[in-house]
């Protein structure tokens, strides 16, 4: 019997893969989106039935044997894991590739091998869980909440999958906006709405630069940008560079600097002294050109613009349900949780050239009402994967 389902468990998963490679290059993508709400639900339900009726009808029967043993479990495993790889080897967007393109392999979701080798996992998982349900033993216990909570995992997170929304959202500063975008361009308006009250951002200090005439920066081996700071003294070739003053909101001048209201605040003009000579230089804004300091025939000092090291939103939230200008600050890798949504803070960009101190915050709004299952699976999971773990019988080394 271990050769017949050794032999199945290698048959089995190539079957699965070419079945569903067949079927993406004929029939499209795999239809997800047919499994909305509550058709996920009722799918859910179905396969988690199915198991126990199989389990308690057929469990004597040579291939429901197979489908909860070790075998079909690495088997279903390796085939799932397969399709995983692919997906975290694979860009996950749109591709000129027609290989990659045919058989899905840029949307692995949405392929029909995805859905072959779920389907399989969770059978083979579910059958294995029933199997070591009885006798009701601690170990037994913890073997189940192991199995189970990763059987959770896999159906929470595949079929969720066709409820999940992701909304990009722009909100200029002091307005209030009750709409978004799918990443198809497509207008919707979610159950929220968000008024950005302010937008805060700082900036790592600038760098200094070395470029050629042409304005492309020296190599890194040549020379490494460094950060402008006051008192600093920088060696290169036999220019001897020392920076006198940094100067924010201000536009340099020949022989000075001109302190100007309404500047972008990422504008910085820097004081230098090279060789004993004095010099000015400025990055370049929408607002003006950069002012580079000429060294000799082929290299200039250049400002390179201060990066952002922070940003985030100050939002008021409105909800359906009755909200009415929550507070609540969304930060990068912080992001907003609000029931079944999740709002990140992605970017931002200003509002136009003339109005230099209105930012407009870009959030992702992802709607995933399954996730909490998901949650309660890797809980499951770790807590059987610990007990498995430390009551495992210690060595005795005998003296």
């Amino acid at each position: 019997m271990k050769k017949s389902f050794l032999k199945l468990a290698i048959i089995i998963p190539i079957i699965l893969f070419f079945v569903g490679i067949t079927l993406q290059g004929f029939l499209g993508d795999f239809p997800l989106q047919a499994f909305k709400f509550p058709i996920n639900i009722i799918v859910f339900a179905d396969v988690f039935i199915s198991s126990i009726v199989l389990h308690w009808l057929f469990k004597n029967k040579n291939f429901i044997k197979f489908l909860s043993s070790g075998y079909a479990a690495l088997s279903s495993i390796a085939l799932f894991s397969a399709m995983v790889i692919i997906m975290v080897s694979t860009a996950q967007e749109n591709t000129d590739n027609t290989f990659i393109k045919f058989f899905g392999f840029n949307n692995v979701i949405f392929t029909w091998t995805y859905a072959l080798s779920s389907f399989y996992l969770l059978i083979s998982l579910g059958l294995a869980t029933l199997r070591r349900l009885f006798p009701f033993t601690t170990k037994n216990i913890f073997f189940y909440l192991n199995h189970f909570g990763f059987w959770l995992i896999v159906a929470a997170g595949s079929l969720g999958q066709a409820d999940k929304q992701r909304l990009n959202i722009s909100v200029p500063e002091g307005e209030l906006v009750w709409y978004a975008h799918d990443s198809k361009g497509k207008y919707q308006e979610p159950d929220f709405a968000i008024k950005l009250d302010s937008f805060k951002i700082k900036y790592y200090p600038p760098k200094l630069a070395i470029v050629d005439i042409h304005g492309n920066m020296l190599k890194a081996k040549e020379f490494q940008p460094k950060e402008l700071i006051k008192g600093e003294k920088i060696k290169y070739k036999a220019f001897n560079i020392e920076v006198l003053d940094i100067y924010e909101n201000a536009i340099a001048t020949k022989d000075t600097v001109l302190f100007v209201a309404g500047l972008p605040e990422n504008t910085v003009v820097a004081k230098l002294k090279v060789n004993n000579k004095v010099l000015y230089i400025q990055n370049g804004t929408s607002f003006h050109n950069p002012i580079l300091a000429k060294i000799s025939a082929k290299e200039r000092l250049a400002i390179l613009s201060p990066e952002p090291s922070y940003f985030g939103s100050y939002i008021g939230l409105y909800t359906k349900t009755g909200i009415k200008n929550e507070k609540h600050l969304i930060e990068v890798n912080k992001p907003l949780i609000m029931k079944s949504w999740t709002i990140y803070q992605t970017s931002y960009f200003k509002l136009d050239d003339y109005s230099q101190d209105v930012y407009v915050s870009v959030l992702t709004a992802v709607y995933d009402p399954w996730l909490k299952i998901v949650y309660l699976g890797f809980a499951m999971l770790v807590i059987g994967v610990v007990y498995l773990i430390f009551s495992r019988p210690s060595l005795k080394i005998k003296k």
